[in-house]
C-alpha cells in the first residue's frame, strides 16, 4: 500500500491503532474493529448503524485512547506504552496533523510497529508530506483499501465477499437514479458551522478532483444536483450567509457530517443549526425550510459499511418516489432503522459476511 510499500508481518495485529473513523470501518467490516486499543480521532466514527448489522459488535469509540493531545501535539511516550502491533493509519497524518517530523516516524517504525494505510478521504494539499518517499503517492478507492487490509489480516476472502456485496448494492442505487431535470438542487452545509454561533454557513462543493476520495462519495453516487454549482472557486467550500442561501433557494438542505453533530462535545451541535435555521426569520423563508425538507447528512468518515448505509440514507431523502422515504426527522435523537421491505441492501447477507457466517 502506498505510501508504506509492501508488508508482512510474523503474527496477525492483535493490538491496533486506528485513525478517524475510516479504518475502523474497513477493520469492522473484516471482523478485526475488536483489536482497536487506541486512534488518532474517535468523535467522527459513527457507529449506530453497526446495530442495524445483527451480530455485528465494536467498541465505544469513547473507550479508545487518543494518540494526540487535545492542542493536536501526538503522544510519543503513550505510544511506546501501549505498545500496538500495526498502526493502521496513512504515517504521513501524523507529520500533517500532530507534529511529527520524518525522524519521528523512522523511530515509532523501528521501535514500536509499523504503518499500513493511505490517506484517500479528500484531495491532499500541495504541502502534503510523502514519507518515506519524495514523491506524490496514489489514491486508493474503498474496495481498494479493503482489499489491502484484507489481505495483511488474512481476510481476502472475506474482503472480496465485502466488496462484492458493496459494489452491487452501489451499482443498483446508482442505476435508478432519476434523470437530472427530476432531481431536487441541493444545499449541502456544514451541520454544525451557522449564523448562530460562526456568523455564516458552510457549504460544500459535493465534486472532487480525486474520484477515488470517499470523504463526499455518496453525494457523488447518487448525482446530487448542486445549488452552489460554479460557486466554488476550486475550494472544497464556501462561506455563505442566509441571503447567499435564499439567493439559490435549494428544493433540499442535507447537513454534513449530520450523524457526529447530534452529539458533539456532549451537545447537539445539529440541532442548534436546523433550529436556528427554523427560527430566523431569513431562513423561514427558504423553501426546504418551508417543505421541511432539511435532512441529517453522514460523516466523511465512512468506509463500506457506513458509506452502504449513507448512500441508501441519501438516497431516501432525495428521491423519495424511487427508493422510499427516508422516515426520520433530522433532529431526531436516533436514526431511524428502515422496515425490511424498504431495504436497498440486505443487512443479513451483510453481517453475515462480517461475522464469518456466510
Amino acid at each position: 500500500m502506498a505510501p508504506v510499500g509492501e508488508l508482512r508481518l510474523e503474527s496477525k495485529p492483535e493490538r491496533i491503532v486506528g485513525g478517524w473513523g475510516f479504518e475502523e470501518d474497513i477493520l469492522t467490516a473484516l471482523g478485526e474493529a475488536d483489536k482497536l486499543v487506541a486512534a488518532e480521532g474517535n468523535q467522527f466514527w459513527f457507529t449506530g448503524f453497526y446495530d442495524q448489522l445483527p451480530g455485528v459488535d465494536v467498541p465505544d469509540p469513547g473507550s479508545l485512547d487518543l494518540v494526540r493531545t487535545d492542542d493536536w501535539s501526538l503522544k510519543t511516550e503513550f505510544l511506546y506504552e501501549l505498545d500496538p502491533d500495526l498502526f493502521a493509519v496513512d504515517p504521513n497524518r501524523f507529520i500533517s496533523y500532530y507534529g511529527a517530523d520524518e525522524d519521528d516516524i523512522s523511530e515509532i517504525e523501528d521501535s514500536i510497529a509499523p504503518f499500513f494505510g493511505n490517506a484517500s478521504r479528500r484531495k491532499r494539499g500541495d504541502d502534503w508530506p510523502t514519507w518515506p518517499g519524495d514523491e506524490p503517492y496514489a489514491y486508493y478507492d474503498i474496495p481498494e483499501l479493503v482489499s489491502r487490509y484484507g489481505d495483511l489480516f488474512g481476510k481476502s476472502e472475506t474482503a472480496t465477499a465485502i466488496n462484492d456485496r458493496y459494489r452491487t448494492a452501489l451499482e443498483d442505487m446508482r442505476s435508478r437514479v432519476p434523470p437530472e431535470s427530476a432531481r431536487p438542487s441541493v444545499a449541502l452545509l456544514n451541520a454544525q458551522i451557522n449564523p448562530d454561533t460562526e456568523g455564516f454557513f458552510r457549504a460544500y462543493n459535493p465534486e472532487t478532483a480525486i474520484d477515488k476520495t470517499y470523504g463526499k462519495k455518496q453525494y457523488r453516487d447518487l448525482g446530487l444536483v448542486d445549488a452552489f454549482e460554479g460557486e466554488y472557486g476550486g475550494q472544497a467550500g464556501i462561506q455563505i450567509d442566509y441571503e447567499a442561501l435564499l439567493e439559490v433557494d435549494p428544493d433540499v438542505i442535507v447537513f454534513h457530517f449530520g450523524v457526529n453533530y447530534r452529539d458533539w462535545n456532549d451537545d447537539d451541535a445539529l440541532r442548534k443549526t436546523v433550529e436556528g435555521m427554523r427560527d430566523s426569520p431569513l431562513g423561514q423563508k427558504l423553501t426546504a425550510v418551508q417543505e421541511d425538507e432539511l435532512y441529517v447528512g453522514g460523516s466523511a468518515y465512512q468506509g463500506p459499511i457506513i458509506n452502504l448505509f449513507q448512500t441508501e440514507m441519501l438516497g431516501k431523502q432525495l428521491y423519495p418516489d424511487e427508493f422510499g422515504e427516508w422516515p426520520g426527522e433530522v433532529t431526531a435523537g436516533e436514526l431511524p432503522e428502515i422496515p425490511e421491505d424498504e431495504w436497498l441492501f440486505d443487512r443479513e447477507e451483510l453481517a453475515d459476511i462480517v461475522s464469518g457466517s456466510n
